[in-house]
């Protein structure tokens, strides 16, 4: 068994879950093809009919090399492919802050692929430690009550908690007693719904050691078990500023048994920008960055892991401010490494380009949104199609891919605009390219202008003056069907696809071949056309063969 700071694996105070396969594509795959109309909206074409059940483009990946199950529900592996088999970066961090004070974490980077390493380390230890569950990339309550039910079949008396993006947001529309209902149906016992909550969850951590009481836990829903029925408490809210270095970066020192060459890592929180459709800016209450030496100390630490030598930053300004981003690619030079991130791409010039590749950027992912100038206005997107011609250009010059995503029926979008998007698709140069409809949140700046627009609806069902959500999603098919010199990806893993693939250790170049024909696959099935005998297999069977020979 591996060694964990002096003891075993098991004797950790926190066992943490970092993400779970959160699409649940067996749901799908119980629904009758013959009724396809009723919910193609949620499975084309983002997913492939495959073998008698519906899949992710990794999982076709994963069945031409190999037999899966139906559904392959209850039996992930971690050497699948799986976008949530990359490292969590948010698991790495929060383990790495804990244990700057005293507290031992096992990190279980992917729930479904780790089941049988939860059980065993959980058993392992002599106090059974608190599981923590990360919600970054939850939708809906349904996931957790999936996770819930699964670890409580194991050990009932489990103490769980759960935090992140999700449980957050909650708090955005309702205050935190509303979280009593979910937790007394689902079976949680605390919920950190601060967003930066690394010292709220370092609190409770404590309490919990030295049994004193949660009171003085801010940002904190509880259960407290008594005899007959268990009393929920809340306690003050707070805000709390991110965590952006402030503590050794001792990342070598991690269990990190499911890194393979790839890492992920943040140097910044928030947006500077304020996009009419996004709630992040709010939410992150501003931008703050990890200045040059907490950076230089990170890359340090990262490239201590073994086997490391690849990185994903997932920041979501990455390179503004421009100086900055510029002394970054200056530290990354010495690691030899290959890079990925997003990049906003309209403040790019020839100088920071050349500096990317030079410093080992293999693909970024470009926040375009739309292609056209009015549209681009009423989304406070601060840039013209020019811009991003330009930036395109530049990283086509310098040889770094690129992914350019796009929102569809954003207010002002018309299929004039639409065209507009089609033909920056098909002429700019840009890799690969993703499609997602607007989605119409409360909190987001849109709403502010709603009269201005008729938009009215909710979420992903929505209508204003100029176009409604099903009409965005049959433009979004027919671009897809239609266009040809760039490669689709899914909207939801879109640049953890590639950084997936290539962390498998798939070029660039194999990649675009791959998913070509997992999307010419896809075009038949979305005209009716199923098949598991379609020419595409055979051709991708044969492109896997050919890579292992």
């Amino acid at each position: 068994m591996r060694r964990y700071l002096g003891g075993r694996m098991g004797d950790v105070d926190f066992l943490l879950i970092a993400q779970s396969e959160v699409v649940r594509y067996e749901a799908y795959s119980q629904l009758p093809l013959d009724r396809l109309d009723l919910y193609r909206e949620l499975v084309f074409p983002r997913m492939v009919h495959l073998g008698g059940a519906f899949r992710s483009h990794l999982d076709v990946i994963n069945l031409c090399r190999r037999s899966l199950p139906p559904g392959d529900g209850p039996c992930r592996s971690d050497d699948l492919l799986s976008v949530w088999n990359l490292p969590s970066c948010a698991g790495v961090h929060l383990a790495n802050y804990l244990l700057a004070h005293g507290i031992r974490t096992c990190i279980i980077n992917n729930f479904d692929a780790e089941w049988g390493r939860i059980c065993a380390v959980y058993s392992a230890c002599k106090q059974p430690p608190l599981v923590g569950i990360s919600t970054t990339f939850h939708l809906a309550w349904t996931e957790l009550k999936r996770m819930v039910r699964k670890l409580r079949g194991f050990a009932p008396d489990m103490e769980i908690a759960a935090g992140g993006a999700f449980v957050h947001a909650q708090t955005l529309a309702a205050e935190p007693p509303a979280f009593e209902k979910p937790m007394r149906r689902i079976g949680i016992d605390y919920v950190l719904h601060g967003f930066h909550a690394e010292n709220d969850l370092l609190g409770l951590l404590m309490a919990r050691r030295h049994g004193s009481g949660l009171a003085q836990v801010p940002n904190l829903a509880y259960l407290e078990r008594r005899q007959t029925r268990a009393e929920f408490h809340v306690t003050p809210s707070r805000w709390n500023a991110p965590v952006l270095g402030e503590v050794p970066f001792r990342w070598d020192r991690l269990e990190l048994p499911f890194v393979h060459g790839t890492l992920q890592v943040r140097t910044s929180c928030g947006c500077p920008f304020s996009c009419a459709f996004c709630s992040y800016p709010k939410v992150a209450h501003g931008f703050q960055t990890m200045d040059r030496d907490a950076v230089a100390r990170l890359l340090e630490s990262a490239f201590r892991v073994p086997g490391v030598r690849r990185l994903c930053f997932i920041d979501d300004t990455f390179n503004v401010p421009a100086a900055r981003f510029r002394q970054i690619c200056r530290l990354l030079m010495p690691y030899q490494c290959e890079w990925y991130s997003f990049l906003r791409v309209q403040f790019l010039d020839d100088q920071t380009a050349r500096l990317m590749r030079d410093s080992g950027c293999q693909a970024v992912y470009l926040g375009i949104e739309s292609a056209n100038d009015v549209v681009l206005g009423n989304m406070n997107k601060r840039a013209t199609r020019k811009d991003f011609e330009r930036g395109v250009a530049l990283l086509k010059k310098h040889g770094i891919a690129s992914v350019a995503a796009f929102v569809l029926g954003f207010p002002g979008e018309t299929q004039a605009t639409i065209r507009d998007d089609l033909d920056f698709i098909e002429n700019s140069g840009v890799d690969f390219y993703t499609l997602k409809e607007f989605y119409y949140m409360a909190h987001t700046p849109v709403h502010q202008q709603r009269e201005k627009y008729q938009l009215v609806g909710m979420g992903n069902q929505w209508a204003h003056a100029t176009m409604d959500s099903p009409t965005a999603y049959r433009f979004k098919t027919e671009m897809f069907q239609t266009i040809q010199s760039a490669i689709y990806l899914d909207a939801d893993t879109s640049l953890w696809y590639l950084v997936a693939l290539c962390d498998a250790g798939f070029s660039l170049g194999e990649i675009r071949r791959l998913q070509r024909e997992i999307n010419l696959l896809t075009q038949d099935q979305m005209r009716g056309e199923f098949s598991d005998s379609h020419p595409a297999l055979g051709r991708l069977k044969q492109l896997l063969a050919a890579r292992s020979s």
